[in-house]
C-alpha cells in the first residue's frame, strides 16, 4: 500500500475529505422533488405555527411518516434561518456518524488498516453518498440502525459495555420514530445468539438487566407518541385519531404486508440495487471471494454482521413495495468486512486496475455528455423540448461534465490512493456546487410561481392581495410560493378537488386558480384562463374567477386549506 494507508493521520485527512464531499453544495439549492419539498415544508410548517407534536403540509396532516427527520430540519431552521441549509444538515452529520461508527467499530474488531479501509469503501459507494447529500429520510434512519448494530456488537463481541448495549436500545427507539424500520438492529441478535450458543461468543453478557433495554426503547417512543396516543384516544381528536390509524397501521402492517406502490419481484434488491449502488464494495467481495469464508469464521463478529445483512435484505425482499433506499442501513456492514478483506490481502493488481478503469471509464463518459450536450443539435433540442429548459442551461451542463471529465483524467496520473480520493472529491463537489446552482432554477417552480404575480397583475390590476387557489399539485408549490395558495387536500378525489376549487374560485372575484392543462379542469372556461408555462414537465393555467360557470352543479364538499 502507499504511504497514505499507512500514514497515522489517515483517518482524519480521511474524515476531513469525507466532510468537504458531504458538506460541499449545502445552501447552494433549495428543496428538490420528489421528497425534499415535502419534508421541508413540513418542517417550515413546524417552525411557523408551533405546532411540532404531528407533521402537517400546507395546514393538512401528513400522516405518512413519524415527525423525527422533520423535527431535526425544523431545530437547524430555528438556528440558521436557511431552509436551504436546515434540510441538508441532518443528513450530512448523520452520515459523518455513520463512517466514525463504522471506523470505530472496524478498529475495535480487526485493527486501523482495516477500520480506513472500511471507512473508504463506504464513503466510495453510490447508494450512501446519495443519501448524505439528499434531504430524504433514509440517512437518518440508517445512522440510528448502525448505532444500534455497534451497541450490540460492541457489548457482545468486544468487551461488556452496558452503556453500548442501552444506546443500542434508544438509537433503535431514535430510529423507529424516524421511520418504522428503526427496529432492524434486533436482527443481528439472531447470529449473536447463535454464536454464545456455539461457545464462539461469551455466554456471560447476556443478563438479567439486558431486559432493561427494550424499556429503553419503549420509552423513547413513547416520549412522542404517548402525547399523540393521549389525544387520539383519550380526547378523541379526530385529526389525531386518523394520523394514529395511518402511521400505525397503513404506512406499518399493511405497506409492508400490501404495499400499493414501488411493486417490484422479490430478487430487485439482488439484481437492480446491490451491484450498482454497492459497487465498490461488491467488487472486493467478488475479487477476494475465495477468502471470504476463511476470514468470516476466523472472526465471529463479522460473521454475524454477514448473517444481519442477509437478514435485513430478505426481510425486505419478502415485500412486494420495494425502494433501493429500503437496504441503506446494512451498506455499513458490507463494507467493513470488504474493508477487512482488502486489509488483510492488500490492494492487489486486480482491484487497482479494475477501479482505474471505472473511474477512467466515468471521466470519459463525462467528457462524452459534455461533446454532446455542447455540439449535438439533435439531442440539446431533444432535451430541451422534454425538460423545458434553455440552451444555454443545456450548454452550461456540458461545460461542468467536460470540466468533470477532464479534472478526473488528470487524477489518473496520481498513485492509486490519491487518485481514488482526489477523483471522488472531483466528480462530488463540482456537480454539487456548480452543477446545483445552475440546475435549480429547473427543479423549482419559482419562475412560474412569479409570472402568477405578474400575470395576475395584468388581468386584475386593482388586486391588493393575491389570493391564488392550486389542485393537482406537489409540495414545492406550496413550499416557494410567495403568497398565500388555498389548496384542496392533497389525496381528495379529483372529482371532489375540482367541485371545491370551482365553488372556491367563484365565491370572490378576485381570486385566480392554478391548474396543470392536462388536469381538464370542469365547470371553468379554459378559453380564458392565461399559460404560465412549464414547470416539473407540466404546463401550468391561470384561470381568473370570470372563467367560472356559475351554473354547473359539482360535488363541492371537499376540504378547504390555506397555506
Amino acid at each position: 500500500m502507499t504511504n497514505i494507508f499507512r500514514h497515522e493521520r489517515t483517518a482524519i485527512v480521511l474524515f476531513v475529505v469525507a466532510t468537504i464531499i458531504i458538506f460541499s453544495g449545502i445552501g447552494l439549492r433549495d428543496a428538490w422533488p420528489p421528497d425534499e419539498p415535502r419534508f421541508a415544508l413540513v418542517a417550515k410548517e413546524m417552525v411557523t405555527s408551533g405546532q411540532w407534536l404531528i407533521p402537517m403540509r400546507g395546514g393538512e396532516l401528513y400522516p405518512d411518516k413519524p415527525p423525527v427527520f422533520m423535527w431535526s430540519i425544523a431545530v437547524f431552521y430555528l438556528l440558521t434561518g436557511s431552509l436551504s441549509v436546515a434540510m441538508l444538515l441532518p443528513n450530512a452529520i448523520a452520515s459523518l456518524i455513520t463512517l466514525t461508527v463504522t471506523y470505530r467499530l472496524s478498529r475495535a474488531l480487526a485493527d486501523e488498516r482495516a477500520a480506513i479501509m472500511s471507512m473508504l469503501l463506504l464513503l466510495l459507494s453510490p447508494q450512501f453518498l446519495i443519501q448524505a447529500k439528499f434531504a430524504q429520510i433514509d440517512a437518518l434512519v440508517a445512522c440510528c440502525v448502525w448505532i444500534g448494530v455497534y451497541g450490540f456488537v460492541r457489548h457482545f463481541c468486544i468487551a461488556e459495555s452496558w452503556r453500548c448495549y442501552f444506546i443500542a436500545w434508544g438509537a433503535m427507539g431514535l430510529g423507529i420514530i424516524t421511520k418504522g424500520v428503526g427496529f432492524l438492529p434486533l436482527f443481528i441478535l439472531v447470529p449473536l445468539s447463535f454464536l454464545a450458543i456455539k461457545k464462539q461468543l461469551p455466554t456471560t453478557r447476556w443478563k438479567k438487566r439486558a431486559l432493561l433495554g427494550p424499556l429503553i426503547m419503549l420509552s423513547i417512543v413513547l416520549a412522542w407518541l404517548g402525547p399523540v396516543l393521549y389525544l387520539g384516544a383519550y380526547k378523541q381528536d379526530p385529526i389525531i385519531q386518523q394520523y394514529l390509524s395511518n402511521i400505525l397501521l397503513k404506512q406499518t402492517a399493511q405497506r409492508y404486508a400490501n404495499a400499493w406502490h414501488h411493486i417490484e419481484p422479490w430478487y430487485y434488491y439482488i439484481i437492480e440495487v446491490i451491484p450498482l449502488f454497492w459497487f465498490p464494495s461488491l467488487m472486493v467481495l467478488a475479487v477476494k471471494r475465495k477468502q471470504i469464508k476463511r476470514v468470516l469464521m476466523k472472526n465471529p463478529a463479522y460473521f454475524a454482521l454477514a448473517i444481519w445483512v442477509v437478514l435485513v435484505v430478505v426481510f425486505f425482499s419478502f415485500s412486494p413495495g420495494k425502494r433501493g433506499v429500503y437496504i441503506l442501513p446494512s451498506l455499513p456492514a458490507v463494507a467493513m468486512i470488504a474493508g477487512l478483506l482488502l486489509s488483510r490481502g492488500g490492494v492487489s493488481k486486480t482491484i487497482s486496475v479494475f477501479a482505474r478503469s471505472v473511474t477512467l471509464l466515468i471521466s470519459l463518459g463525462a467528457i462524452a455528455a459534455a461533446a454532446v450536450l455542447m455540439f449535438n443539435e439533435q439531442t440539446v433540442s431533444a432535451l430541451m423540448l422534454r425538460f423545458h429548459s434553455t440552451l444555454s442551461m443545456i450548454t452550461t451542463l456540458g461545460a461542468i461534465c467536460f470540466l468533470v471529465g477532464i479534472m478526473g483524467l488528470s487524477t489518473q496520473f496520481l498513485n492509486f490512493s490519491k487518485h481514488l480520493i482526489l477523483w471522488l472529491v472531483v466528480t462530488t463537489v463540482v456537480p454539487s456546487t456548480i452543477g446545483v446552482w445552475v440546475l435549480n432554477d429547473l427543479r423549482t417552480p419559482t419562475q412560474l410561481l412569479m409570472r402568477v404575480q405578474t400575470q395576475s397583475n395584468i388581468i386584475s390590476p386593482d388586486i391588493n392581495i393575491l389570493d391564488v387557489g392550486i389542485v393537482s399539485f406537489k409540495e414545492q408549490y406550496l413550499l416557494f410560493a410567495p403568497f398565500p395558495v388555498t389548496h384542496f387536500g392533497y389525496h381528495t378525489e379529483k372529482d371532489r378537488e375540482n367541485g371545491t376549487a370551482w365553488t372556491w374560485l367563484k365565491a370572490q372575484p378576485t381570486r385566480f386558480l392554478l391548474a396543470p392543462k392536462d388536469y381538464l379542469f370542469q365547470c371553468v372556461d379554459l378559453d380564458r384562463a392565461v399559460s404560465l408555462g412549464f414547470a416539473h414537465r407540466d404546463e401550468w393555467l391561470l384561470i381568473p374567477s370570470t372563467a367560472a360557470d356559475v351554473e354547473c352543479k359539482l360535488l363541492s364538499d371537499g376540504p378547504i386549506y390555506r397555506s
